[in-house]
């Protein structure tokens, strides 16, 4: 018997609000810079390392999520309309656009002024070099992150969300054209494999999201046929295993220096040079290919089974694209006012100074959503939306 989609899934708005914080301890290394250098700092002692070591690790990977979790949503949501022509290009354009420019244009204008000011004080910026007319009027159009940027600009974390445009646009075209049969998505998966060797930014995004889209019509098959229970509990259990294992490699580090080693005895004496480099490029290929897309997979599943999962925590994914923006604006914020009272910046080396940080964090985002984004969003789509 077919089983019915879910209107919405709670589940994955909790955990891309989730992902967007965990990008900030990824982060945190910003307050150790010299000017735009990074400085020499040790990553164990940072905040609470032994609770949140993989994020300060690997949090850098959380991106790819959000590549992944976007490719499923709008294929859930938006393969249909727009291969049936039920939503045009200029109503795709103004959903994302009132959604995703407001904020950005906003944290876009403080860091201009607040990096001027910095630039000013101190003869250097915080973090991000490239603050100049050039990279200005990229990131006006949000292209910042398209192959045409010397550099990290501004406020640096939109270099997904200007990816992320592209990717709307071929996602697109690829609905009206192919309607994203099986073919075309696995076909774009191997175009991002081969764009992360000739642009990595475009190549994670576009693997990443048509991964997604995998991950969602593999969702639907199942949901189409009799054994989604079974499907679960294999899901998730692979799931879990794949985690703990990911988790006890990056604390321990006990299993790829003995494949490495079990590699070089399999591999004629002319491959040892490529060793590390294939375990480097391997690696987060696993995460993101496999791991990311089974998380997502368990969890439209067991929400599709039990309804509702975790309703009451989901509005947390409503602060997910303030959270991401707002993080570096705040933290060029404090180390301004840091600079000023003197203190070095050992004083972020305190679980004090990162709980002050997520105090303020957090409400920012909540004002943000609620009383800048939401209402942004809805007059330019009353405007410009019949």
């Amino acid at each position: 018997m077919k089983i019915s989609i879910p209107h919405r899934f709670y589940s994955l708005d909790l955990i891309r609000g989730l992902a967007a914080l965990s990008v900030v301890f990824w982060h945190w290394q910003h307050f150790f810079y010299d000017g735009v250098t990074a400085g020499v700092y040790n990553v164990q002692n940072q905040p609470f390392y032994a609770l949140f070591f993989v994020l300060y690790q690997r949090g850098w990977l959380a991106v790819d999520f959000f590549f992944s979790l976007s490719g499923f949503i709008f294929f859930w949501l938006y393969v249909g309309a727009i291969a049936e022509r039920r939503v045009g290009a200029w109503h795709f354009f103004i959903l994302r656009f009132s959604r995703l420019y407001p904020l950005h244009i906003a944290t876009f204008v403080f860091v201009l002024i607040a990096q001027h000011w910095t630039f000013e004080r101190t003869g250097n910026y915080f973090v991000y070099p490239y603050n100049d007319l050039y990279h200005a009027f990229l990131n006006i159009f949000m292209a910042s992150n398209w192959g045409l940027e010397k550099g990290w600009a501004f406020n640096a974390p939109i270099w997904s969300v200007s990816v992320e445009i592209l990717l709307y646009a071929i996602f697109f075209m690829a609905c009206l054209l192919c309607r994203m049969r099986l073919p075309a998505v696995l076909a774009l998966i191997t175009v991002g494999l081969f764009m992360l060797e000739i642009q990595p930014t475009l190549g994670r995004g576009l693997f990443s999201f048509f991964v997604g889209g995998l991950t969602f019509i593999i969702y639907r098959h199942v949901c189409s046929g009799n054994a989604l229970p079974k499907t679960f509990i294999g899901v998730a259990s692979m799931t879990a295993l794949l985690w703990l294992a990911a988790i006890l490699e990056i604390r321990f580090e006990w299993f790829y220096p003995r494949l490495e080693d079990a590699l070089r005895s399999l591999l004629v004496s002319d491959w040892y040079p490529y060793v590390p480099e294939i375990m480097r490029r391997a690696t987060p290929l696993i995460l993101t290919g496999l791991l990311f897309p089974l998380t997502i997979l368990s969890l439209a599943l067991a929400e599709t089974l039990r309804g509702h999962l975790g309703r009451r925590l989901a509005p947390i994914g409503n602060i997910s694209y303030s959270s991401y923006l707002l993080h570096f604006p705040l933290q060029l914020m404090l180390f301004i006012l840091v600079g000023l009272t003197g203190k070095g910046n050992t004083f972020f080396y305190s679980e004090a100074s990162m709980l002050a940080f997520f105090g303020m964090l957090i409400p920012i985002c909540l004002v943000s959503y609620y009383y800048f984004e939401y209402p942004a969003q809805r007059s330019i789509r009353t405007f410009l939306l019949p």
